[in-house]
């Protein structure tokens, strides 16, 4: 409330000075136009706030401009009286006077310039602040839509990963405890690392290696073969945490079908700030988009908030071979 005061004492002060000041510089008498300009100046705030009612509280557009309009004319009329009155004769003797002559519209036009110039500058302000909130209610929006994704993503992970401890329990095997020490590590990294906006590379690769152990388990040594090749030129560069859904995909919806000869290609390389992910599995069933599940979505979503007209992703649904792209700056 104050600010907006404040700004209504300025904008008038600024109008006041920049009349008088124009004026004098016929005679170079400041101190005469700066009296007369403003024992002028509530005529025109008159049409100004008389305007400004209209045009926001009237509804009906038709009647808001001619309300504006008259309010316009009633200032300019105060004006011509006050002049008659008082201005002329004492200010300007020598100087002839008619209420009613052309130069009426002089007066009329001056109201007219205030409120104009007035209300375009309300227009503004509230513009501006529309598009403030407008982006503060995107931001807020984006933010609880990672968040829901995120709270998508998390469940599913951990249930795959929570039914491998579990098979490897019932088999009684020594790898148990093991597995189920990657799986904290896995949990501690999902429950505080990947709720940050941003986490170490490094962290993200290495958390994509604890899971590929995992998933290696459901497999026999010659059922599956898994390479991981990471090439990077900036070891502390930091990413947006959303590489696991796409290996996750690989084993999911491609690998996990297959009786024998299955392989996954893992392919990551960060050089000149520009992250390349390629990650291949073999297949033997026809992959569809709604068989993708929500992991892959996800991160297509995720992209879209985050790196908006700055990634690449290209999917490859070739016979045997699934392949996903991404291009990512970072």
């Amino acid at each position: 409330m104050k600010r907006r005061i404040w700004l209504h004492i300025a904008f008038w002060t600024g109008y006041w000075f920049i009349y008088a000041y124009t004026y004098s510089r016929y005679d170079g008498h400041f101190g005469k136009y700066a009296l007369t300009e403003a024992m002028e100046m509530p005529a025109r705030m008159l049409a100004t706030y008389g305007a400004f009612w209209y045009i926001e509280r009237v509804r009906m557009s038709g009647w808001a401009f001619a309300g504006a309009a008259a309010s316009v004319v009633v200032g300019g009329l105060l004006n011509r009286l006050l002049k008659m009155v008082y201005l002329v004769p004492v200010w300007f003797p020598e100087a002839t006077f008619s209420f009613w002559s052309f130069r009426m519209m002089y007066d009329l036009f001056d109201c007219a310039l205030a409120a104009g110039t007035a209300l375009t500058a309300r227009l503004y302000f509230r513009q501006q602040e529309m598009q403030r909130r407008e982006e503060v209610l995107r931001r807020e929006k984006s933010d609880a839509e990672l968040q829901a994704l995120k709270a998508q993503l998390h469940p599913h992970f951990l249930f795959n990963t929570i039914n491998n401890l579990y098979a490897l329990a019932r088999m009684k095997s020594d790898r148990t405890a093991p597995v189920a020490l990657k799986l904290a590590h896995l949990l501690r990294y999902v429950l505080y690392e990947s709720t940050k906006p941003q986490v170490l590379l490094e962290q993200e690769i290495q958390l994509l290696r604890d899971y590929v152990e995992l998933e290696k388990l459901r497999f026999d040594d010659d059922r599956l073969a898994v390479t991981m090749e990471v090439e990077s030129d900036h070891p502390y560069q930091t990413i947006t945490p959303l590489l696991l859904p796409l290996v996750e995909n690989a084993f999911k919806h491609g690998v996990s079908e297959q009786r024998d000869a299955a392989w996954v290609s893992i392919f990551i390389a960060l050089k000149n700030n520009v992250l390349d992910v390629k990650i291949e599995n073999s297949k033997v069933l026809q992959i569809t988009s709604d068989s993708l599940g929500i992991g892959l979505k996800n991160v297509r979503r995720q992209l879209e908030l985050l790196y908006a007209g700055q990634h690449e992703i290209r999917i490859e649904n070739e016979e045997n071979t699934y392949r996903v792209h991404l291009r990512l700056n970072v």
